[in-house]
């Protein structure tokens, strides 16, 4: 046995898996979904099989979910703006500086964890 995945959640149509034991790093001849702390997505095929989609290092998964995120605040900010631009409000200036100041962060963070995933890569 290679190690031990954790069910952390479950949709109707995915599971994520986290690695619990196993080996610390990714190394030659054990599976990568094996290694310490990484993800494992599955995705339910249209038979009703779960299919391995992909596997993120921890790094890799933060970068997607920010990236997540970062789509969320868009769509938030662009909602705002067209807010605006049918009847100026200062609460709604307020609360879209707040929401670019957010995405600037992340995109911050963004590009950190870009660098660390490709450094690994």
């Amino acid at each position: 046995m290679w190690g031990r995945l954790e069910l952390k959640l479950e949709t109707e149509d995915t599971r994520y898996w986290i690695t619990t034991e196993g080996v610390a790093r990714e190394t030659n001849g054990t599976p990568i979904n094996y290694v310490v702390d990484y993800v494992t997505v599955e995705k339910r095929s249209e038979d009703g099989h779960w299919d391995l989609r992909a596997v993120y290092s921890p790094d890799a998964w933060k970068l997607s979910q920010a990236l997540d995120y970062c789509q969320l605040l868009f769509q938030e900010l662009q909602r705002l703006n067209v807010a605006l631009k049918a009847r100026f409000r200062w609460d709604l200036v307020k609360e879209r500086d707040s929401v670019r100041a957010e995405l600037d962060a992340v995109n911050k963070i963004i590009a950190q964890l870009s660098d660390k995933v490709r450094s690994h890569s």
